[in-house]
């Protein structure tokens, strides 16, 4: 089994470009509204839990739950050509676009659960980090590199993660402040072609990651 590798570690945590930080958290600052965007949740058996869409449980729940503050077209398009040279640069790949989303909210005791992203379209990847509460909850990314190294990374205002996004990544511990706020924006290389990439893409917990034998 093999994985693509771009970047030595995987990835980068670096501030978020001022003038996309004046951009976005002037958006932030005139109100927060979020949907409910659960489709159906369901006992997934690779995570060995109950999930709503985005690989979210919520410990101790039945209704693991999945919020999204949807932003207009215009602006994600925007940021997405503003930030894809950086993209680019940190990975030294020619990117196309994929997705981006509005501002997603976990809600108390959410447990993100092990997994790589899709990898037809999910490949290079950013996550912005946009508010907690309480401030200072630092509730951690646990991200695998590419030599099976975990690394618990938080964040604060104005913190981006650049991340290879078919490294295992999860929050596996539950978060404890009232709510927990991030933007994602997904890219794949130019021309790319996942067919070589057939592995597995959920797991139960990090050990399994750890043992799982990677080319």
């Amino acid at each position: 089994m093999k994985w693509p590798k771009f970047t030595k570690e995987g990835f980068r945590k670096v501030k978020l470009p001022q003038d996309l930080y004046v951009e976005i958290f002037g958006h932030y600052s005139q109100g927060f509204a979020p949907e409910e965007v659960t489709h159906h949740t369901f006992f997934d058996d690779d995570y060995n839990a109950k999930v709503a869409d985005g690989s979210i449980a919520v410990e101790g729940s039945e209704t693991p739950r999945s919020l999204i503050d949807h932003i207009p077209d215009e602006l994600i398009n925007r940021w997405s050509d503003r930030l894809k040279p950086m993209m680019e640069r940190w990975s030294n790949t020619s990117l196309t676009y994929s997705a981006g989303y509005g501002i997603r909210e976990y809600i108390p005791n959410s447990i993100l659960c092990c997994h790589r992203d899709r990898k037809d379209t999910h490949v290079i990847s950013c996550i912005i980090f946009i508010d907690e509460s309480p401030r200072g909850t630092n509730w951690p990314l646990e991200f695998v590199d590419h030599e099976k190294n975990i690394h618990k990374v938080v964040f604060e205002r104005g913190d981006m993660l650049l991340y290879e996004s078919l490294c295992p990544h999860s929050r596996i511990t539950p978060f404890t402040g009232d709510y927990y706020r991030n933007m994602y924006f997904h890219w794949r290389p130019t021309d790319w072609d996942d067919s070589p990439y057939t592995g597995k893409v959920k797991y139960s917990c990090l050990q399994e990651v750890l043992d799982e034998e990677v080319q």
